[in-house]
């Protein structure tokens, strides 16, 4: 039999506790309230880049600094200078390989980062844990697909009786390629929408030369239809910066018969693209239609105008996007005196 002190100490912390899950929920809703009149728009009509860059930024920006989860952080010069700049998932020996990065550059981060080199930038963003909100999800999910309409409606398929594939690169596209695929089956009408996400799992394999007994389902999970019934397949991605996942996939879709042979296009689409000179150069080498809900200068800009950010990290950042080797040039000083080198 429990005494009255451990009764009334587990009352107090399961109180505790539930006030502390309906503060965080009333704080979340409180975040959805600030741009809930254009988000209730946006379920009705595809929005201007500024009205989805203004949801986006209130998100990441609000839940950031009421839930004290990390979703995004712009950085300044001032504070590279004395805690460093950001490392992202695009490998330098991929673009020094391909011509995209410049050989100085290269191997001064060759040096900072000798076993698994990376470029380096300002910006910091997880959209994909953004995505893991279902209301969230859905308002972006329907951006997506009006986007997807627009655009087919003024770029027409050679082959429109195919259908029309969301095929996420994982982890981070699965969410919003899930839920744009959806939400395609109301809002793409003139065309028939695949019933089921495949994804694009294996981004890391070599894809230049198909060995002979190489399989789609060796790097797609799911049910996906032939390149013959396929007339467009939307390669998905949250969040773009070099592009090397979306140019991985592409190559094997293209490998495997989703090409112009069979009659099928292939679309690059994400919510957020930073507009970063590799990642553009990338998809202009494929050939591939670049689309996108939110570009990273935009997003700058009107974080800044919000509040959000100072003068000086919008600078930072921009600089960045502007030319991101003469940014890595400039702050590798700093950089590499930090990680002692």
């Amino acid at each position: 039999m429990v005494d009255n002190k451990k009764k009334d100490i587990y009352f107090f912390y399961s109180k505790l506790y539930f006030m502390q899950f309906t503060n965080e929920l009333e704080i979340l809703n409180s975040v959805l309230e600030k741009s809930s009149s254009i988000v209730q728009k946006g379920l009705e009509k595809r929005l201007s880049e500024e009205e989805t860059t203004k949801v986006l930024a209130i998100m990441l920006f609000e839940i950031t600094n009421n839930l004290k989860d990390r979703l995004i952080e712009v950085r300044d010069y001032e504070q590279i200078a004395k805690v460093g700049a950001f490392k992202y998932a695009g490998r330098a020996d991929a673009m020094f390989k391909e011509g995209l990065m410049p050989e100085d550059v290269y191997k001064e981060l060759k040096e900072i980062m000798p076993e698994d080199t990376r470029h380096i930038g300002p910006v910091y963003l997880r959209v994909k844990g953004l995505l893991t909100h279902i209301p969230t999800r859905i308002f972006f999910g329907r951006q997506m697909a009006f986007t997807f309409r627009d655009y087919l409606e003024q770029n027409p398929l050679s082959k429109p009786e195919g259908f029309i594939v969301c095929a996420p690169n994982m982890t981070g596209g699965a969410w919003i390629g899930d839920e744009t695929s959806r939400q395609l089956q109301s809002v793409l009408t003139k065309h028939r929408v695949w019933p089921a996400t495949p994804y694009f799992r294996e981004a890391r394999k070599p894809i230049d030369v198909k060995s002979p007994g190489a399989k789609l389902v060796d790097y797609v999970e799911g049910l996906i239809p032939s390149p013959q019934s396929t007339s467009c397949i939307f390669c998905f991605e949250e969040l773009r910066t070099a592009a090397e996942t979306t140019s991985n996939a592409t190559k094997i879709y293209r490998s495997f018969g989703y090409n112009d042979e069979n009659k099928v296009r292939i679309a690059e689409a994400c919510v957020f693209d930073y507009g970063h000179p590799v990642g553009v150069e990338r998809l202009r080498r494929l050939s591939t239609d670049r689309l996108y809900l939110v570009d990273g200068k935009t997003f700058l800009r009107v974080s800044r105008e919000l509040g959000y950010i100072t003068n000086s990290q919008y600078q930072t950042g921009t600089d960045w996007l502007n030319n991101p080797w003469e940014f890595t040039k400039k702050v590798l000083p700093d950089v590499k005196r930090l990680v002692g080198k």
